[in-house]
C-alpha cells in the first residue's frame, strides 16, 4: 500500500498517463493540496510532478514507436497529448529527434543494437529516507518577521548551489546593517507549479532602510508555525524535509499554509563544519 502523497501519485500517473491530469486532480488523489504535492514531490524526488508525468508519457510513446506505431497522432493522442504539434515538440525536446526519426531508427536495427536504446534506460526516482525518530515539533507564533538578504530562483536543476549564495552574502555583505541576531534564515517562497521556487539566504532585520540595493527584502505577517528541531548536520536536511512533508503532515492530518516556509540556523550552527543543528518552520493557517 502506498504511504506518502508521493507514492501515491507515482502510481497514480503509471495507471493514468493517457488521461488529462492537472495537479489539482493529482492532488486529490495524493490527498493533499496542490502546494503540498508540490513541496513533498521535490523533496522526495528532487523533480516535478509534471516533470514526472511528462516522462512517463514520452517513454510510453517511445516504445509505441520502437514497435511500429504508424500514426503519430493517434500515438500522441494515447499518451495523453492534444496534438501533433505539441507532442513532436516535447519528444524532440526531451530525446534530440523527432517522432518518425526516432520510430525509422528504431525499426532498422534490433532495439539493443539501436542509436535509441538508451531511450528506454528510464531514471529511477531514488527518494531520501524516513526519519523515523524525528522529534515532535512544537507550535510558535512569531512575526512580523522583516528579512533581508540574497535571492534566488532554483529548480531541480540549480537547488544544489543553494549553499554558494550563502557563502556569497557570508562574504561580501555580513554583517548586515540591522540585524537583529546571530540567526540566520533561509526562505523558501513563490513557489510555481514546475517545483520551481525562490530562496532567500539572509537574516531578521530592524527595518529595510539603509540596505545595499541588491539585497532581497522580504516581510512575512505574523502566523502560526510548526517548528521541527534537528540536532543533526546539515547534510541531513533533505531527509528531514522530506519526512516533513511526506509522513508527518500528512500522517497527522495537517495542512500546511500555502506561504513561506523556512530553516531557521540559530548562533549555535557552524556554517564551516555544518553542525549545531536547525530548525524547519511549516506555516500553518491561522
Amino acid at each position: 500500500m502506498a504511504d506518502t502523497p508521493v507514492d501515491r501519485v507515482l502510481w497514480f500517473i503509471d495507471g493514468h498517463y493517457r488521461e488529462a491530469l492537472d495537479l489539482d486532480r493529482m492532488a486529490e488523489v495524493a490527498g493533499v493540496s496542490r502546494f503540498h504535492l508540490c513541496r513533498a514531490f521535490a523533496a522526495a524526488t528532487g523533480g516535478t510532478v509534471t516533470g514526472r508525468l511528462r516522462e512517463v508519457r514520452l517513454h510510453a510513446a517511445a516504445r509505441l514507436l520502437a514497435a511500429g506505431a504508424p500514426d503519430i497522432l493517434s500515438v500522441a493522442l494515447d499518451c495523453g497529448y492534444g496534438s501533433h504539434a505539441a507532442f513532436t515538440r516535447a519528444f524532440r525536446d526531451r530525446f534530440g529527434v523527432t517522432p518518425v526519426r526516432f520510430r525509422t531508427a528504431a525499426l532498422a536495427a534490433p532495439l539493443r543494437h539501436s542509436p535509441v536504446h538508451n531511450v528506454f534506460s528510464e531514471t529511477a526516482i531514488m527518494q531520501p529516507t524516513i526519519i523515523h525518530d524525528l522529534p515532535p515539533p512544537r507550535t510558535e507564533r512569531t512575526g512580523p518577521l522583516r528579512i533581508a538578504g540574497l535571492s534566488s530562483h532554483y529548480d531541480i536543476s540549480t537547488i544544489g548551489t543553494i549553499p554558494a549564495l550563502w557563502q556569497k552574502l557570508v562574504m561580501e555583505y555580513e554583517p548586515l546593517p540591522g540585524r537583529l541576531d546571530g540567526v540566520s534564515l533561509g526562505v523558501c517562497y513563490a513557489g510555481d507549479a514546475e517545483g520551481g521556487f525562490d530562496y532567500l539566504a539572509g537574516a531578521q532585520v530592524t527595518g529595510f532602510d539603509g540596505l545595499p540595493e541588491e539585497l532581497t527584502r522580504l516581510e512575512l505577517p505574523a502566523r502560526n508555525y510548526l517548528v521541527f528541531a534537528w540536532p543533526g548536520h546539515i547534510s541531513e536536511i533533505r531527509n528531514l524535509v522530506h519526512t516533513i512533508w511526506n509522513h508527518w503532515l500528512p500522517t497527522h492530518g495537517v495542512t500546511p499554509a500555502r506561504a513561506p516556509d523556512f530553516e531557521r540556523y540559530p548562533e549555535s550552527f557552524d556554517g564551516a563544519t555544518g553542525d549545531g543543528g536547525y530548525e524547519i518552520w511549516i506555516p500553518l493557517d491561522d
